[in-house]
């Protein structure tokens, strides 16, 4: 369903101008039917049927016409028709068909009986032109070619839609000349049963869909009705007439096929359609004052003063030919010419079409002035060159000789095309400012805010320039912009004419909008006629009621960076055609300096930003400790390595005396700043904690304490903390849910997993007991090793981890190496093993020797 859609939509141009053309030749051919082949023979009386017995009727000769041709030929009221061409008479339509096959100017046989004697006469044969045919298939001609325009001028607006289809149903409906109604009907739906089928159904959707539509037409032109949101009431404007056309159809069937009815019923029945297109045409009339009574300027009603006077002028000419004409005169076989007037219902049409060029509605003004103005100008153009190559070659080629014209011809005409395309945008810019004032000053204004917009700075200043440039430079009165914010939504930053308040909308049905009228145009806007469609009601409501009509998006590689709001021209007419294009291509350039100026300022945040975590990085760094503490017998190197300029990982060495000292190393989870400022504060509380006086159990009892109410739960703190005692040659630590502590003596190393929660995870008494404090002899030569995740979680391009086992492979027999070297062979290691993948957590390490 999607597909089949994206394909009408991006052939629909072609595939309504394939169906205009088709229904145009419809028109064509009816007209053609109505002057050539659907004429009725015309003798200039009647034939007045009257029964004789009880099971026969006789056609008596009425209102012969004096000095006519039936007269001329010696016919006279009360005279009873036989014979026509030596056929007997038994039925008005059969007498019909048989005078219907002489040509104009022919004579008929006709035999009469006047007085019980048989008389035999030859009647000249006159053709008289069916005018309501006539009036409807020329009606239907400019009602298709007035709706083909302005659809074409907009395809996808409400209004030009209905108004196409109105006209569609009117070349329909007027196909009602392609049956012989009058002659052999049954016989041209035996004989021709496919085309007779689809003729006949063609007429009864146009006949009984067409009131309906007119009507649908003015509940939504020039201002919707509020009813019409209800959606039952639209579909009750399809369904009803869908309905008769039904019934209508089902009878057909059962007449011509079944033979149900008689022909003088179904004929009364079709009559009955008449009453259903009269009903419209006063519906839609009543609303169309109604309308005309809603608008508030003399402007506004203007192009609907016209509208009326075209729909009385329709009525009052059926008013005329359906009871004053029939009065005044004896019979349309006599007097046709007081029928005549129905000619002029070809006129509503006209009047439409001139109110609608004239006054810009349904935004046809630009393309029929397009098509007139500029192909007139190129028709001069193509005048003057064939003007001045037929001089100009018959000039020379009698200086040259006639051998040599066509070579000289060949000159004349790479000549002119060079000096016509190098003049073409001087004669287009001529053309436009001369014939579209507005247009050309609105073409200047945006030009040059394209050049002003590619020179400007900052957020705020490209917002002022574009409302001047629309306000003041177009002279619009309502005017918008909505630019994306942090959330991803699209917010009013800007307006005139608008009210203040705020104003957010979500992209995620203009973004689906815009990619269906990306098949139609290279310039899709959204128009007031869609705002239901595309954005939430009350956002559509507070659109029309603020006087938006046409809104251009500002886009960049398909990515919506904001929306243009305009309200009415300073003409009073909406913004179309290459009104649009020139908006569509300043909002575009607009929306590149608006997103360069987002760029900018964020690069200058992210600059700000990152001198400020440089800054950071620096005052960790100073944090954590600047000389190794020299202490007689231990060996001690510790370095920590942020994934980021700062991170969450810590150590210290903290010596309480010649004989004492405390290794600390810690990992806040996560990392980043969040993680770094946890660490530092820490950081301070471990230095302000320990003591002599203390155990490592202690120390971290008291910081869990502390720290526990002022971490976020979704936070936490591992830690080491270990105290080495030179004086009774001893390491005692314990684990807050850290990494193991390494031990590396003579080619074996131990892994030391104490229990422990981790520092914040829980308020006290569970943290207490869960702590375990283990103390191990000190011996020469041996290494302890204590570090953070990072390094044994450190993973290469596979995504495979470095890895408890790489890390005590180094460890082993380094008895003597220094701390520096082992540390230094781990970082040579984790590198290595890591590649080309990035840094994904903060590494730290300290190595303790005991000498």
């Amino acid at each position: 369903m999607r597909t089949l859609k994206s394909f009408f939509l991006k052939y629909r141009s072609n595939l309504i101008a394939i169906l205009s053309i088709v229904l145009i030749g419809v028109a064509i051919l009816n007209i053609y039917y109505s002057v050539e082949v659907r004429v009725t023979s015309n003798d200039e009386c009647i034939w007045a049927p009257k029964k004789i017995s009880k099971d026969s009727v006789a056609f008596f000769f009425e209102l012969v016409k004096v000095e006519g041709v039936t007269w001329n030929a010696g016919i006279r009221d009360g005279d009873q028709l036989i014979e026509i061409d030596g056929k007997t008479i038994y039925d008005a339509l059969q007498a019909t068909y048989i005078l219907n096959s002489f040509k104009s100017g022919e004579y008929a046989d006709y035999k009469y009986l006047r007085d019980g004697e048989l008389f035999t006469t030859n009647v000249y044969v006159k053709k008289l032109i069916q005018f309501a045919w006539l009036a409807g298939s020329l009606s239907a001609l400019f009602w298709m070619l007035i709706g083909f325009i302005v659809l074409m001028a907009k395809p996808d607006g409400k209004i030009q839609k209905i108004f196409y289809s109105l006209a569609v149903l009117i070349v329909l409906g007027s196909t009602s000349v392609l049956i012989p109604f009058q002659t052999n009907f049954i016989a041209f739906f035996i004989e021709n049963t496919f085309l007779a089928t689809l003729i006949g159904t063609a007429w009864t959707i146009g006949v009984c869909f067409s009131p309906f539509v007119l009507v649908y037409l003015f509940w939504h032109f020039p201002k919707p009705f509020s009813f019409l949101e209800k959606k039952w009431i639209s579909r009750a404007m399809f369904i009803v007439p869908a309905l008769i056309s039904i019934s209508f159809i089902t009878i057909a069937v059962l007449t011509i096929k079944y033979k149900s009815l008689d022909l003088e019923t179904y004929f009364k029945i079709i009559q009955g359609l008449r009453f259903v297109a009269v009903a419209g045409n006063i519906t839609a009339f009543i609303f169309l004052i109604i309308q005309y009574r809603r608008l508030k300027t003399k402007a506004e009603k203007k192009p609907l003063i016209l509208f009326i006077s075209a729909f009385t002028l329709a009525m009052v000419v059926q008013i005329y030919v359906g009871q004053i004409a029939p009065a005044i005169s004896d019979t349309i076989y006599n007097s046709p010419e007081y029928y005549t007037p129905i000619l002029l219902v070809v006129l509503v049409p006209l009047i439409f079409a001139y109110s609608i060029f004239k006054y810009q509605l349904m935004d046809v003004s630009i393309v029929v002035k397009n098509t007139i103005i500029y192909g007139t100008a190129t028709a001069t153009v193509a005048a003057i060159y064939f003007f001045v190559i037929y001089v100009a070659g018959q000039s020379i080629s009698s200086f040259f000789g006639v051998e040599n014209q066509g070579i000289i011809a060949g000159i004349f005409f790479i000549i002119f095309a060079l000096v016509f395309q190098s003049t073409k945008n001087k004669f287009q810019d001529f053309l436009t400012k001369r014939f579209y004032p507005e247009q050309f000053a609105a073409q200047k204004v945006l030009v040059d805010l394209s050049n002003e917009l590619s020179t400007i700075v900052g957020l705020e200043n490209i917002i002022q320039l574009m409302k001047k440039t629309f306000v003041n430079g177009l002279k619009i009165k309502t005017f918008g912009i909505l630019l994306r914010d942090k959330d991803g939504n699209l917010s009013l930053v800007d307006s005139v004419g608008m009210s203040k308040d705020p104003c957010v909308i979500t992209e995620s049905r203009i973004v689906q909008f815009l990619k269906d009228k990306y098949l139609i145009t290279k310039y899709p806007s959204i128009e007031q006629s869609d705002f239901k469609l595309v954005f939430q009601d009350q956002k559509a409501e507070r659109l029309i009621s603020e006087g938006v009509y046409t809104i251009i998006p500002m886009l960049v590689k398909t990515k919506i960076v904001g929306l243009l709001l305009f309200g009415l021209k300073h003409s009073g007419s909406h913004f179309a055609g290459k009104d649009l294009e020139l908006l569509w291509a300043a909002a575009n350039q607009a929306a590149i300096s608006i997103e360069n100026a987002r760029l900018y300022k964020s690069e200058v945040e992210k600059q700000k930003i990152e001198r400020d975590l440089d800054l950071a990085r620096k005052i960790q760094q100073g944090l954590l400790p600047q000389c190794i503490p020299d202490m007689f017998g231990l060996d001690i190197c510790g370095e920590m390595i942020p994934a980021m300029q700062v991170g969450g990982d810590y150590y210290d060495l903290i010596q309480l005396s010649g004989s004492k000292l405390f290794v600390v190393v810690g990992d806040v989870s996560g990392k980043g700043l969040s993680a770094s400022l946890y660490m530092t504060k820490l950081q301070t509380m471990i230095k302000l904690s320990c003591s002599a006086d203390k155990t490592p159990k202690d120390i971290l009892i008291d910081i869990n304490r502390r720290i526990y109410e002022e971490m976020d739960r979704s936070s936490f703190v591992t830690i080491t903390l270990a105290l080495f005692d030179l004086e009774k040659q001893t390491l005692t630590f314990c684990r807050a849910g850290h990494m193991p502590v390494l031990q590396a003596t003579n080619g074996t190393v131990q892994s030391y997993r104490t229990q422990g929660l981790g520092v914040g995870i829980e308020r006290g008494i569970v943290f207490e007991k869960s702590l375990v404090e283990e103390e191990v002899k000190l011996s020469p030569g041996q290494i302890y090793a204590f570090f953070t995740d990072g390094v044994t979680e450190a993973m290469n391009e596979k995504n495979e981890l470095f890895g408890d086992e790489n890390l005590n492979a180094i460890l082993k027999n380094k008895s003597k190496a220094r701390s520096s070297d082992i540390v230094n062979e781990i970082w040579s290691s984790v590198r290595s093993f890591r590649g080309e993948a990035e840094v994904n957590d903060d590494m730290t390490m300290v190595v303790v020797k005991v000498k």
